[in-house]
């Protein structure tokens, strides 16, 4: 390859991750395709190329990704044959080819994927180009495609029947033929001057074709029955039509016939659409870190509804303010009840605009506003007890429901001359002053003045329906900034951000995180002070701020490496992230480390404060990376005698400084680890490391500045800081010192938002009658079901949390917890609820769950697992095998593509499997009867498991052990 053409790909798949990070809109991706193609012209397989690779370079298969590709082929940068011939190149390099390319791996192929792209893209182009004459260069597909059948089929012959990805592929590659062989048909290019195909394809398609039918029927006979009789009415066959087919040189035997069509004699009831799965699904996608994705909510509401779109508007309507009134019901934290309001006001009205154009009379989209509302009034009889009002002592539901309908005026979709009508009272707000926003306008702002960013940052927490707008501004202003290096301003933005959590969680729902951090970690690692900068201090100050917001970014929202966007090993924040709170014999640091570590200890201890000269030699991340070890040395010179303990506290008085205070991460963080160390329990130690903690949590005086800085500070340090001192206060029960510093850090606690229970939660859901987790699964899942079939429009919502069926998979694994949910489906599967019940359990497994980082199976690779198996198990289990079936069926139609269900995550089955019988084989589980699951008694304990689980609480399970190959406490 030409160096210009490597240039030009590296330009293209910026082009492309530029894309994907902002969420570029269709039309102005076809506006900036048009103009790439003029900067970088280049082969359409290159384009295909740089397209793949920066898109595996993501965390998951993103649809948005896929609907780019489509643009692609629409604007006819590529083109079928083209995207073929490097899906064949791939198949053919060195081990990309063969049994372990498919063989127990679990993840959908990205070539899947791009086939059924391909398939609908040329049913489109029919319904547009019906002529031979237009669509001549559809023969040139030809050739590519019948050489990916044979590579595909010689391949995997001894594989019968295919499983796993491989029949993924087989499934697309199969109906891409059957598409291909329908178009060539329908434009009039199989017919030649004799009548028949063209002698080509009718020699490709006869010799070829028929293995690659014998491969695929074990497994699809619906697919490959349909090839069989398409190859035959074609006339692409040069053989007998009743001939075998043979796979290789041998005839295929031994196949169960019965095997073939047993999925497809199995038919489905029609959808029943249920209150409780929109409910089940919204309260998954925002009961941690925010997940929502347009795309995936808009995949997920359509496949559901079919079309029905004023049925789908007044649900997603009810189904918000459910999931607000859950919250409210089960007393549950003000951020998380913060997330909901700010869903309901500044998401929902956005997704009604979407959908207003295709509602059409005798519906309007204001009535189906007002639908979606009427179920939340109370009830004909003033004594029920299944009322929204019921909920609503504090008001909250009410002033939500005004400011939904403020928002939607905003966006135009109702006027508001109606609200008082629709809310039945003098509404005490208003439309917001500025109107609705544009994100231009505020960019321009920001740029002319950059203290507006401050302003912006705290209407994010508004409900008035701004906030995606001020969002994607406030992203564009960020990596602008990182562009340009302009560190002075990032500080303010990286400042503000710190410490508004709220903030944080409403800019989560418009953006994913690498599209913050991504440019943030690449400025600290590549960073340089301007040549020009006669101070060093102000250096410190900004990167002290960037690295702040990224590590407050990861706490709060317990994000794993991978979503940090960083894509070199060689990098200061995973370095950091890994080592920082660990210290360093002396003997272990090079000379330059040793000198830097000298000047710091000699200018916090020996002389008046950090020079300048200092910062000068030595590098922000040379520093961050060596405070645990300036920790560890001072303390040690503190208990050798050869430091003071004022003198100690009074040099490291000087990290509370703002342009220092963020490195007190690093040693507030080798502080919880040396508090969990044998030696540091003695009366000698703690009367040295407790007042000097002291000191650092619960300073004297601090500036209006830093006091911000260092509630930032204890928001990333403060939960594992507070269990250290715990457990330590039970081995000196009687120190005082002990107990104010736990005071003041409860006080400061701020929890993440991820899906961590409590102990007491645990206990409760363990003790419930019957005494396992599975109990309060089916008891849960029950109460829906009941809900759903009550048959009172303003029944209030049931007391649901999605961490239930998050913590029984972490507890028990996902293959015991879908068993349990078969059986609650068998259970009802002859009753009138059974279709209510199959609809609830679907949502279950389809509802979005975030990306932690820990390898293991999810209920939908178990699902799909059984389903391969279904026909052996109906050999003595045929109720259970249907309704497996019928189960993976909704699935696959709701759930969208098999990574999407979880966010951010690509899994290594092989590897999750061995972990899944680890965990199937432990002892934890104590009552594998009936009621299969962690009995109740002594669960507490058992807390912090499960939480290392769901959470990655990294940082304690470091600390308690080994921290020298793991991640480290700043791992949270």
């Amino acid at each position: 390859m030409l160096a210009k053409d490597v240039e030009k790909i590296e330009n293209w798949k910026a082009f492309f991750s530029r894309c994907m990070r902002d969420h570029i809109e269709f039309s102005k991706f076809l506006q900036e395709l048009s103009q790439q193609s003029g900067r970088s012209p280049l082969g359409g397989r290159l384009i295909y190329q740089a397209w793949a690779q920066q898109r595996h370079s993501s965390s998951r298969i993103q649809d948005r990704s896929f609907c780019y590709f489509e643009l692609l082929l629409q604007s006819g940068v590529l083109t079928d044959a083209e995207v073929l011939g490097c899906i064949l190149q791939g198949f053919k390099k060195t081990g990309e080819l063969g049994e372990d390319r498919f063989n127990g791996q679990s993840r959908q192929t990205s070539e899947a994927a791009v086939l059924d792209r391909l398939s609908f893209q040329m049913i489109q182009r029919r319904a547009i180009v019906t002529t031979a004459s237009e669509r001549v260069d559809t023969l040139r597909v030809a050739k590519p495609l019948i050489t990916l059948v044979s590579t595909f089929t010689q391949t995997l012959e001894h594989l019968i029947p295919l499983e796993g990805p491989a029949l993924e592929f087989g499934n697309a590659l199969g109906q891409y033929i059957g598409a291909y062989i329908n178009d060539l048909s329908k434009v009039g290019l199989l017919t030649s001057k004799d009548g028949g195909p063209p002698s080509d394809l009718k020699t490709w398609f006869g010799r070829f074709l028929p293995p690659f039918i014998v491969l695929i029927s074990p497994s699809n006979a619906q697919l490959g029955q349909a090839l069989d009789i398409l190859q035959k009415q074609s006339g692409l066959h040069t053989q007998s039509v009743n001939a075998i087919p043979l796979l290789g040189n041998a005839v295929v035997d031994g196949v169960d016939l019965d095997s073939l069509t047993y999925q497809g004699n199995i038919l489905d009831n029609p959808l029943i659409i249920t209150r409780a799965a929109l409910y089940i699904y919204l309260n998954a996608m925002l009961i941690g870190r925010p997940l929502y994705d347009d795309v995936t909510l808009f995949n997920y509401l359509n496949a559901r509804y079919s079309g029905g779109i004023p049925t789908l508007v007044t649900d997603l309507i009810t189904a918000t303010f459910d999931v607000l009134a859950n919250a409210i019901n089960r007393s549950e934290s003000n951020g998380s009840i913060f997330i909901y309001r700010s869903f309901l006001t500044n998401i929902v009205p956005v997704l009604l605009e979407s959908y207003s154009t295709m509602i059409f009379p005798p519906y309007n989209i204001e009535s189906c506003i007002a639908e979606g509302l009427s179920r939340m009034d109370p009830p004909a009889d003033p004594y029920s007890t299944q009322s929204f009002d019921l909920l609503d002592s504090s008001g909250m539901l009410s002033e939500a429901r005004a400011e939904f309908l403020f928002s939607c005026a905003l966006f135009g979709l109702i006027p508001e001359q109606s609200i008082e009508s629709i809310l039945g009272d003098v509404p005490m707000q208003s439309l917001p002053e500025g109107g609705k926003y544009q994100k231009a306008d505020l960019v321009a702002q920001c740029t002319a003045n950059p203290v507006k960013i401050e302003e912006l940052v705290g209407e994010l927490e508004n409900m008035e329906g701004n906030a995606a707008e001020i969002a994607g501004a406030l992203v564009e202003i960020l990596q602008s900034l990182c562009s340009n290096k302009d560190t002075i301003t990032l500080k303010i933005i990286c400042n503000a951000l710190s410490r508004k959590f709220q903030a944080l969680d409403v800019l989560m729902m418009f953006c994913r995180p690498n599209t913050i951090l991504q440019p943030l970690c690449e400025l600290l690692d590549h960073w340089q002070a301007h040549e020009d900068q006669g101070e060093h201090q102000p250096v410190y100050d900004e990167f002290g701020s960037i690295l702040l917001l990224v590590l407050v970014f990861r706490q709060h929202f317990n994000l794993p490496e991978s979503e940090l966007g960083i894509s070199y090993t060689d990098s200061f924040i995973l370095k950091y992230i890994r080592r920082g709170c660990i210290s360093r014999d002396p003997s272990e640091l090079s000379e330059q480390e040793k000198m830097l570590l000298g000047g710091w200890i000699k200018g916090l201890f020996e002389t008046e404060g950090i020079s300048d000269e200092l910062m000068s030699t030595c590098s922000p991340q040379d520093f961050y990376l060596l405070v645990a070890t300036l920790f560890d040395q001072s303390l040690k010179a503190c208990e050798a005698g050869v430091l003071g303990l004022e003198t100690l506290k009074g040099g490291f008085e000087y990290l509370l400084e703002p342009f220092l205070l963020p490195s007190l991460i690093a040693g507030l963080a080798w502080s919880t680890h040396r508090l969990l160390t044998p030696t540091s329990t003695s009366t000698t130690s703690l009367s040295i490391i407790l007042p000097t903690l002291s000191l650092l949590v619960h300073p004297p005086s601090l500036s209006s500045d830093a006091l911000s800085l260092h509630e930032a500070v204890l928001a990333v340090t403060t939960l594992p800081l507070e269990k250290a001192l715990a457990s330590v206060q039970k081995l000196h029960p009687r120190r005082q010192d002990i107990d104010s510093l736990l005071n003041t850090l409860k006080s400061r606690n701020r929890h993440p938002r991820n899906t961590a229970i409590s102990a007491s939660e645990l206990d409760s859901w363990c003790g419930s009658p019957g005494g396992s987790i599975l109990s309060t699964l089916h008891n849960s899942v029950m109460t829906l079901v009941n809900w759903s079939t009550t048959g009172v429009s303003n029944a209030a919502p049931p007391n649901y949390t999605h961490r239930l069926l998050l913590t029984a998979e972490t507890m028990l694994g996902a293959k015991v917890v879908l068993g349990s949910l078969l059986d609650i489906i068998l259970k009802h599967a002859a009753n009138e609820a059974a279709d209510v019940v199959l609809d609830i359990v679907t949502a279950l497994i389809c509802a979005p769950t975030a990306n932690d980082g820990r390898e293991r199976l999810s209920l939908r690779h178990v699902l799909q697992s059984a389903n391969n198996d279904a026909y052996a198990l109906s050999k003595h289990d045929a109720a259970r095998a249907e309704i497996i079936v019928r189960l993976n069926r909704r699935v696959e139609t709701q759930g969208g593509s098999s990574t999407t269900g979880e966010i951010g995550a690509e899994l290594d089955v092989n590897a999750a499997m061995d972990a899944a019988v680890a965990v199937d084989g432990n002892e934890i589980l104590l009552d594998l009867g009936d009621g299969t699951g962690v009995t109740a008694g002594g669960q507490a304990q058992m807390v912090d498991v499960i939480n290392a689980g769901i959470e990655m609480d990294l940082q304690m399970a470091d600390v308690m052990g080994d921290v020298s190959g793991t991640e480290g406490f700043l791992g949270i």
